[in-house]
């Protein structure tokens, strides 16, 4: 059935136009998927409506068109007539415009979605990097210096504690241990935005940091992730524990934000045709990781700031974690963006091609 509905779209249009007509749509910036008029069922997919529903060619055949669109479904009720809608949401994603358009001689319908390119949220750390500069300089310094001495005084204190001391100064020995092991986390706190050296970093597959994040995720707080992996994605140039501290941060996050039952967390990759460009280096930026879990969602006023340092929502949040994230994208050539609904948060997370020149 799907061969002969693929041949009545492709054939008659291939009389008329030269290259072939797969390769026009998908050298499309708009998504593309034509469908069965009379059960629903999708026929065709461009590689603009893989990248928009993080799924490959061969998990969009076959699906409802009406269990993609969500809550946009309704406009598929107006059948026989063309249908133009805008400024709505799917997969949680804003759509600048849908447009359906019945095919009736073939019996499909063609759907071209036009959504907005993605965004590069983490532009703050574009702003102030080269301003922390001078202060990031100072700030090792300090934490060299102080930091050394501050273990002297650490290992004193715990030498004291294991000899022949009264209960009181045995306490006081203690509380100069706990002392120190504070003033060196505020140390460590003034350096999170430090840069890795440039010779750490080296071609990696995302997928084997993604299995240690599995791993860790599943041992440390009880979450198991359901993968969705495209296993031809090509090598990105990254540091493999800069990129592990991200994609977990990423991870807790969406399983402190899980209901109490059913919750579930997918982390998908897929190479997107229609990647945007970073803003400065003008890189391409196919190579994604996207983090969903079906939470309770993040505000919409708090989306659009919360890449920012000090911005959270959590009750004893620090508002750190996913500015660090950002920065640790921003320093692998990335973009990191977030799409967010009640019941569906994705953060997505866009590389280079480690083979790049």
């Amino acid at each position: 059935m799907r061969n002969l509905k693929e041949k009545q779209i492709i054939v008659p249009l291939k009389r008329t136009a030269s290259p072939d007509v797969k390769a026009i749509f998908h050298a499309l910036p708009d998504a593309v998927l034509v469908f069965d008029a009379a059960d629903g069922v999708v026929l065709y997919s461009n590689h603009a409506a893989q990248a928009f529903f993080g799924l490959g060619d061969k998990n969009l055949l076959g699906k409802q068109i009406h269990a993609l669109l969500g809550e946009a479904s309704p406009a598929l009720n107006n059948s026989g007539q063309t249908v133009t809608l805008h400024d709505i949401h799917i997969n949680a994603k804003r759509v600048e415009s849908l447009s359906l358009i019945p095919m009736e001689e073939q019996g499909l319908c063609l759907l071209v979605l036009r959504h907005e390119a993605l965004p590069v949220r983490n532009e703050w750390v574009s702003r102030v990097k080269r301003s922390l500069q001078p202060a990031q300089h100072l700030a090792r310094v300090l934490a060299h210096e102080i930091k050394n001495p501050l273990a002297g005084i650490r290992g004193a204190a715990q030498l004291l504690a294991k000899s022949d001391l009264s209960p009181d100064d045995q306490e006081l020995a203690q509380l100069i241990d706990a002392e120190t092991q504070r003033i060196s986390r505020l140390i460590d706190k003034v350096n999170i935005f430090d840069d890795a050296p440039a010779q750490q970093y080296r071609l990696i597959n995302i997928h084997e940091v993604l299995e240690h994040v599995a791993r860790l995720a599943e041992s440390g707080f009880g979450v198991k992730i359901t993968p969705q992996y495209d296993p031809s994605l090509p090598d990105i140039h990254g540091h493999p524990d800069r990129l592990v501290q991200a994609l977990l941060n990423l991870v807790k996050n969406a399983a402190e934000a899980l209901p109490a039952e059913g919750g579930r967390i997918i982390v998908r990759t897929y190479y997107d045709t229609a990647a945007a460009f970073h803003p400065e280096s003008r890189a391409k930026l196919p190579v994604c990781v996207a983090v969903e879990d079906n939470g309770t969602g993040i505000d919409p006023t708090m989306q659009e700031r919360i890449f920012e340092p000090y911005r959270t929502t959590k009750p004893k949040g620090e508002g750190l974690g996913l500015s660090i994230v950002s920065k640790i994208v921003d320093d692998h050539g990335g973009a990191i963006d977030v799409a967010s609904a009640p019941g569906r948060t994705v953060f997505r997370l866009s590389f280079p091609r480690g083979d790049r020149t």
